[in-house]
């Protein structure tokens, strides 16, 4: 009796915990999310196998580590680069006949694993997509035109603002004048703060959404 409300107790604080750190399906979860999610089902588990053990212990240290979940989430929100830190960044897999062997090898997957992930997308040949992409999640995205007489993507977007703030790698990394950007955003009557995403297009157009 004493097991079963135990279990009724830490079942209905970790079906609370999970809606207070907001997080989904667990093939939606990043890396450390998942981590917590498995330490919150630990630590469910030991008051239920030990009943000597308080089972204020066991809702303590569901808590806190509730508490830093939501903390470190809140980081990764404000700071592009803790969550650069902590989630990773996404890595172009294949780009219009060429696939990125670094990245491959950093990420420990090979061949059979891109194939299989085309497979499941509903994809046979390479020929037939533009960009593979694999996410921070371990999700697999393809970037693909509706038909073989649609026209290509040239090239994935290249955001400049995230949140409301410059991304200075990505300037770098693809020879955008900074000015441009602040010449984009006057034109548009806009100031970086006020956006929440703000990209380069395949045509070098730059695109901005407001907050």
């Amino acid at each position: 009796m004493i097991v079963a409300i135990r279990a009724l107790i830490l079942y209905a604080v970790l079906l609370i915990a999970m809606r207070i750190m907001g997080k989904g399906d667990l093939g939606e979860l990043q890396p450390f999310d998942l981590v917590v999610s498995l330490v919150l089902a630990e630590l469910a588990v030991m008051p239920m196998e030990d009943l000597d053990a308080p089972l204020f212990h066991g809702l303590m240290a569901t808590a806190v580590v509730m508490f830093l979940q939501c903390f470190i989430s809140y980081i990764t929100l404000k700071s592009n680069s803790a969550r650069k830190v902590i989630c990773g960044t996404p890595s172009v897999i294949y780009d219009h006949g060429k696939f990125n062997i670094k990245d491959m090898n950093k990420l420990r997957i090979n061949m059979n694993d891109v194939l299989g992930q085309m497979r499941l997308k509903g994809y046979y040949d390479f020929k037939d997509i533009d960009y593979l992409i694999m996410e921070t999640n371990g999700d697999v995205s393809i970037i693909a035109p509706e038909s073989k007489t649609a026209k290509r993507v040239k090239r994935i977007p290249i955001a400049v603002i995230l949140d409301g703030k410059i991304m200075y790698n990505n300037l770098e990394k693809f020879d955008i004048a900074k000015e441009d950007l602040d010449k984009s955003l006057k034109k548009e009557n806009l100031r970086c703060k006020d956006v929440l995403y703000g990209y380069i297009d395949e045509n070098d157009k730059f695109v901005f959404y407001k907050r």
